[in-house]
């Protein structure tokens, strides 16, 4: 077990006694038990999963940030931290397409460059939502796990 904290500029998003995380580095997903050798880690847009004490998963979408872990404390500092269950496909994918629309008239590049993050974010937010959807509806698989990643499905 150890500690972790979630946080963003508003608020504490999390605070708790966990076993594990997975969370979305920039060179690929970390996982991260107890007694793991001290980190700091930039994060990219992605899921983070949490196992807690009790054995339950709580699934995050982060936008990105920085994980610091060192003496059974972890801590992850993100811009946006939404709960996967609360987002949906459709939303993020109209948010996508609104960036995406805006992006034909952007006047300059610190603007371009703002709307292609966003576009970026939402598809990552699009894929998590449906993956999560799918993750319910299948019969026999564990609250968390995706097809073909954690799983024995064979996913075209």
């Amino acid at each position: 077990m150890f500690h972790l904290s979630i946080v963003t500029a508003e608020q504490s998003i999390y605070e708790g006694d966990i076993q594990s995380l997975v969370a979305p580095a920039v060179d690929g997903e970390i996982g991260i038990l107890s007694n793991h050798h001290p980190i700091v880690t930039k994060l990219g847009p992605g899921g983070i999963k949490i196992t807690k004490a009790d054995n339950s998963e709580e699934l995050l979408f982060s936008s990105g940030g920085y994980l610091e872990f060192n003496d059974n404390k972890a801590i992850i500092l993100s811009d946006v931290i939404e709960n996967i269950e609360a987002i949906t496909a459709t939303e993020a994918a109209a948010a996508r397409k609104r960036a995406q629309e805006l992006l034909k008239h952007a006047k300059d590049d610190v603007e371009r460059d703002k709307l292609e993050k966003e576009i970026q974010l939402n598809m990552v937010r699009e894929r998590l939502a449906g993956m999560s959807k799918f993750g319910k509806r299948a019969s026999g698989r564990a609250h968390g796990e995706m097809p073909g990643v954690n799983s024995t499905d064979n996913v075209d």
